[in-house]
């Protein structure tokens, strides 16, 4: 391909865009808001579908990208991790509904954000004296439940063409300038990029012979968290990992007017890794990608918006799915049935999300539970891709759409990457046949029937049902030779021991 000659900008560095995500049940206004407020910042009369993100300038010397949050558990996973602030549109004719309580706790495992509610429908009331008690008791309820000094403002209705009135649009417009934004520390860690193009270039010639193949794509969108360098991986949520074909700096598709365009000309399209080690936060990228599902091609929504995070050389090491995560879980309120050990659950953490069985212990004593305990905080140990300690983790019940039910089961942090020993209680009857009473040892036959039981409760710990311990000596499938004071054992009278592996 022939290199044309292109201007660039590289002598002033940029921030990426702020993103604001507007969050709130189906049907709420989301998209109106979006295309309400596009209209002011641009001026354009006719405005496409939303597609998500959208980029504007505000003020001349910022840029916000405002996100759509989709209404599935996934797309809300995903926005908590990118959310520099979060407008929730309150239907006030129905309240607060669950979705809002369901993303409000995402947004305060990644670290609370800039928050900001909108009350819509205020048409939908006639009596006028009810609104305004309605209207008050919503903005307590906001400055309760999710943020004491965020402003709550209200939408009355829509203009003859269907839009928010203009007049409190520019007032909205008002107070989001006035938000201070900023990126939070848990995020930058690594390098990600929300991406706002998403081109499949996948050679013709394999679509012809294999519709379903995997595909090439190229992914663009702003840098930000940290640097990124040759050779990171990459995570697509809900995708999988992938090494990146090609990093790239292209032109800015939506530039400040601030910025001097004629600092540095070169006759390149692109700046690439054979001209820089790596690139910046706020650079405008493009991700080559090789080999991913063609179901991310035929099934993406282009109003689902796609996540992509750096993964550090400690998570992407071959056989890390072999490494048990000792993850501190503190139960929801609002889910009240207990949590099964090895009954799989959900969990996201890091950029990834994913299914895992776990096995819960109290946080002080290593036995396994049956299930976690009301209001008391426990480990939970599961196989999954390792994940530096003190890495956010969210447990959800279910992905899908129709559930009903609060969704967020518990959350946590990874304590560390080591393998865990969990004691397992067990109950077993044996009965005495030799006792040494001067060396407080004793011969127990009955206890064991294979030689896998006898493996299992090598190293285990032993108590009879009245509470008085002892310790194993040695195990076979005939017997048990173990310490026990004299008066404790009678021979052949059968007992009830306690095993703990």
């Amino acid at each position: 391909m022939k290199n044309k000659m292109r201007t660039l900008n590289i002598s002033k560095e940029e921030s990426a865009p702020y993103v604001v995500v507007v969050h709130g049940p189906p049907k709420v206004g989301k998209s109106l808001l979006i295309k309400s407020l596009v209209k002011h910042y641009t001026a354009d009369k006719t405005l496409p579908d939303i597609t998500n993100p959208i980029t504007i300038i505000s003020g001349g010397d910022k840029r916000i990208q405002f996100v759509e949050c989709p209404n599935n558990v996934n797309g809300m996973i995903d926005a908590a991790k990118y959310a520099d602030a979060v407008i929730f549109l309150i239907d006030i004719s129905y309240d607060f509904e669950l979705e809002t309580f369901e993303f409000l706790d995402l947004l305060k495992v990644r670290g609370m954000p800039k928050v900001m509610g909108v009350l819509t429908y205020l048409d939908s009331f006639v009596d006028v004296e009810k609104l305004k008690r309605d209207k008050e008791d919503l903005v307590d309820s906001f400055n309760r439940e999710i943020s004491e000094a965020a402003e709550v403002f209200c939408l009355s209705r829509l203009d003859n063409h269907g839009m928010y009135l203009e007049d409190e649009i520019r007032e909205l417009v008002r107070l989001i300038s006035a938000m201070e934004l900023h990126s939070f520390s848990g995020r930058v860690e690594q390098p990600y990029v929300l991406v706002d193009r998403f081109v499949d270039v996948t050679p013709p010639e394999r679509l012809c012979r294999d519709i379903d193949c995997t595909r090439n794509v190229n992914l663009y969108g702003y840098l930000r968290g940290r640097d990124i360098k040759k050779g990171t991986k990459l995570h697509i949520a809900g995708v999988g990992d992938f090494h990146s074909a090609c990093v790239a700096r292209v032109a800015d598709p939506c530039p400040l007017p601030s910025v001097d365009g004629h600092n540095m000309e070169t006759d390149l399209d692109e700046t690439t890794y054979s001209e820089i080690g790596s690139f910046k936060p706020g650079t405008y990228l493009r991700l080559e990608v090789h080999g991913v599902p063609s179901e991310m091609v035929n099934s993406r929504h282009p109003c689902q918006p796609i996540l992509v995070g750096g993964i550090s050389p400690k998570e992407e090491k071959d056989g890390y799915m072999q490494v048990i995560m000792l993850v501190e879980l503190k139960q929801h309120n609002w889910h009240t049935k207990p949590l099964k050990t090895n009954v799989p659950i959900i969990v996201s953490v890091g950029w990834r999300r994913y299914q895992t069985t776990p096995i819960y212990t109290l946080k002080d004593c290593p036995e396994q539970l049956e299930h976690t305990l009301e209001d008391v905080p426990c480990l939970a140990a599961f196989w999954g891709p390792l994940s530096p300690p003190d890495t956010k983790v969210v447990a959800v019940k279910s992905l899908a759409n129709h559930e009903a039910s609060f969704r967020i089961l518990a959350t946590g942090v990874i304590l560390n990457n080591h393998a865990a020993k969990i004691v397992k209680k067990s109950t077993r009857t044996g009965t005495p046949c030799k006792i040494f009473n001067d060396l407080s040892l004793a011969l127990i036959e009955g206890m064991f029937t294979s030689d896998d039981e006898v493996n299992q409760f090598k190293d285990a710990k032993l108590m009879t049902s009245s509470g008085i311990p002892g310790e194993v000596n040695e195990v076979s499938v005939l017997n048990v030779e173990t310490y026990f004071p004299p008066s404790v054992l009678a021979l052949g009278c059968s007992i009830c021991f306690l095993m703990c592996i």
